[in-house]
C-alpha cells in the first residue's frame, strides 16, 4: 500500500497523530427529502449553457445525489441490467440464488427480508448474497446503483455474521455522510427487527460518549471521521474483533475531503481474516484503484458497460447563445409539449418561471430537510433544482438539463 502516494501521505498522518492529538475530522452535512418511489420513460433535452461547478460543489452534489436517490427509491427499481461476475479463484463454481430461502438463513432474518417488502432477490443480490454468505467469508468489490438491492444486501451479510451473545462491536459500515449512515442504519433496523438482542450504535457527529466507555452494541456504522476516533483516540471499538467491513458509496467516499485517507486508517486496524465488503455506483478509474487498496483478494461485481445506459430514452438539445435565451427557450418548450411530470436541472435554482405564472416546485441544497420533504412530496408536476435530485426521480415524461 505504502507505494503509492497517497497511501505514504496516510502513514504520514498517523506517525503525525501519535505525537500531535488533534481534533476528531469534520463531517459533511447533507440534507435530504423523503419520497415515494417512481418509475421512469422519456425525454431528455439539454441546453448547451450550464454553469460550471468547482471541485467542492460537485463533491457536495455527489453525496447529495446519493441520499435523494435512496429517499426517492425506497422500494427496488425493475432492472434488467446484466452483472458481470470476476471470481477471485477462476475455478471455484459460480452460484446465484433466486429465492432467500436458498440461503439458509435464520429465522429471524428471512422474516424481516419478506416484511421489507422482498420477494425475490434483485440481480445484484441473485449474485452477490452467495458470495457475502459463503464459509470461509470472501472479499467483494461490487458496482450497483441505489434501488437495487445491495444496502439490503450487505446488511443481510452483516446480520448474519454477528453472534449475538457477543456483547461488542463485530460488524463496521462506513458512509460518506450523516445522513447516508442514518438512511442504512434504518435498513439495519428494519430487516433486524424479530431479532432483538442485535443492536447498533451510530458513530456519528452528535453522539457523544465518556471517554473509557465500551459500545456494547454488536453493529455500528458511521462516518470515517468519527469511527476512527472511535477506533483509535477514543478507544470505545477494539477494531481487532471486527467480523465485516462495509464500505458504502466509495465514489462519494474518496471524493470528500480527508475520507479516503481515513477509510485506509480505518482498515489496516482490521484482523486480518475481516470481511472486507465494498460498493459504489461508479467504477471510474480513481474508484477503482481505491477499491483494491483497500479490498484485498476480491470478488467482484460490475455492471455491463453496455447495460450502463437506457434506449427508452430520446435525447434533444437546443442550442442557446446566452442564460436569457435559455430561459425563453424553456419557456417556449414549457407551452409547447405536454408534461405530465418533469424535471428542470439547473446550477442554481431560480424562481423565474414562477415568476412567469407556471405552477413549478423549487429544490435545492440550501432548503431544510423538512422543506424537501414537502417539495418532493407535493402536487406540482414541474420541479426546478439543482442535481442534488439527479438519477432519483423515476415516473418522470421529461428531463431539461
Amino acid at each position: 500500500m505504502a507505494t503509492d502516494s497517497w497511501a505514504l501521505a496516510v502513514d504520514e498522518q498517523e506517525a503525525a497523530v501519535k505525537s500531535v492529538s488533534s481534533s476528531a475530522p469534520g463531517e459533511e452535512d447533507v440534507a435530504g427529502a423523503q419520497a415515494k418511489p417512481p418509475k421512469s420513460t422519456g425525454s431528455i433535452i439539454k441546453t448547451s449553457t450550464t454553469a460550471e461547478k468547482t471541485d467542492e460543489e460537485e463533491k457536495e452534489d455527489r453525496a447529495a445525489q446519493s441520499l435523494l436517490n435512496k429517499l426517492i427509491r425506497s422500494n427496488l427499481v425493475d432492472n434488467t441490467n446484466q452483472v458481470e461476475v470476476l471470481q477471485r479463484d477462476p475455478n471455484s463454481p459460480l452460484y446465484s440464488v433466486k429465492s432467500f430461502e436458498e440461503l439458509r438463513l435464520k429465522p429471524q432474518l428471512l422474516q424481516g427480508v419478506y416484511a421489507m417488502g422482498f420477494n425475490r432477490p434483485s440481480k445484484i443480490q441473485e449474485n452477490a448474497l452467495p458470495m457475502m454468505l459463503a464459509e470461509p467469508p470472501q472479499n467483494l468489490i461490487a458496482q450497483s446503483q441505489s434501488g437495487t438491492g445491495k444496502t439490503a444486501a450487505f446488511v443481510l451479510a452483516m446480520l448474519s455474521r454477528v453472534e449475538p451473545s457477543d456483547r461488542y462491536p463485530q460488524c463496521l459500515c462506513l458512509s460518506p455522510t450523516y445522513e447516508l449512515a442514518l438512511q442504512t442504519g434504518k435498513v439495519i433496523e428494519q430487516m433486524g427487527k424479530f431479532y432483538p438482542e442485535l443492536k447498533l450504535a451510530y458513530a456519528v457527529r452528535g453522539n457523544k460518549l465518556e471517554r473509557g466507555q465500551k459500545i456494547s452494541e454488536q453493529i455500528v456504522i458511521g462516518t470515517p471521521g468519527t469511527v476512527l476516533d472511535w477506533c483509535s483516540k477514543l478507544k470505545f471499538i477494539d477494531p481487532k474483533k471486527i467480523k465485516v467491513f462495509v464500505l458504502d458509496e466509495a465514489d462519494v467516499m474518496i471524493a470528500t475531503q480527508g475520507h479516503q485517507d481515513q477509510s485506509i486508517r480505518i482498515q489496516r486496524m482490521l484482523p486480518r481474516n475481516c470481511q472486507m465488503l465494498l460498493f459504489s455506483a461508479t467504477f471510474e478509474d480513481s474508484v477503482w484503484k481505491f477499491a483494491q487498496k483497500v479490498v484485498p483478494d476480491p470478488n467482484v461485481i460490475k455492471l455491463k458497460r453496455e447495460e450502463e445506459t437506457l434506449d427508452t430514452i430520446k435525447q434533444y438539445y437546443v442550442l442557446c447563445s446566452s442564460r436569457d435565451e435559455k430561459f425563453q427557450a424553456l419557456c417556449n418548450l414549457y407551452g409547447a409539449i405536454t408534461i405530465a411530470q418533469a424535471m428542470i436541472f439547473c446550477h442554481l435554482a431560480g424562481s423565474e418561471l414562477s415568476k412567469e405564472g407556471h405552477q413549478v416546485a423549487l429544490l435545492s441544497g440550501e432548503i431544510m430537510e423538512e422543506q424537501r420533504a414537502a417539495v418532493i412530496e407535493g402536487q406540482e408536476k414541474v420541479l426546478v433544482t439543482t442535481n442534488v435530485c439527479a438519477a432519483g426521480a423515476e415516473d418522470v415524461s421529461h428531463l431539461v438539463c
